[in-house]
């Protein structure tokens, strides 16, 4: 049998969900050394680290893939995840030759 005690660091995953102008990306930049992915400028009024705004969902993916691999940061947000959604979409409407998201009854 093992027992073991104390912390044990692991990476964590947060959602903060709240009304437009509540302070949820002040909130984000006060966590340990964080890198944004901006995805609808909603940083450039704070003094914050951030990655260029994704224009594709492959972008975005690839500013993870970054992060992943070198580590610039010990918090990677990405604000606001209904902008990323929104690419992830189009992407996924482009690459299907879809006209609509529910074309294949998406959400449905």
């Amino acid at each position: 049998m093992n027992i073991t005690s104390g912390i044990v660091p692991k990476p964590q995953k947060t959602v903060i969900y709240g009304v437009e102008g509540i302070g949820k990306t002040t909130f984000a930049s006060q966590f340990p050394d964080p890198v944004f992915i901006d995805t609808e400028d909603s940083t450039l009024y704070l003094n914050v680290k951030r990655f260029d705004k994704p224009t594709s969902w492959e972008m975005l993916l690839q500013q993870v893939d970054y992060v992943k691999a070198n580590r610039p940061c010990k918090t990677l947000v990405i604000d606001t995840m209904d902008w990323a959604e929104e690419l992830c979409k189009k992407h996924l409407m482009q690459k299907n030759g879809w006209n609509a998201i529910d074309a294949t009854g998406y959400g449905a």
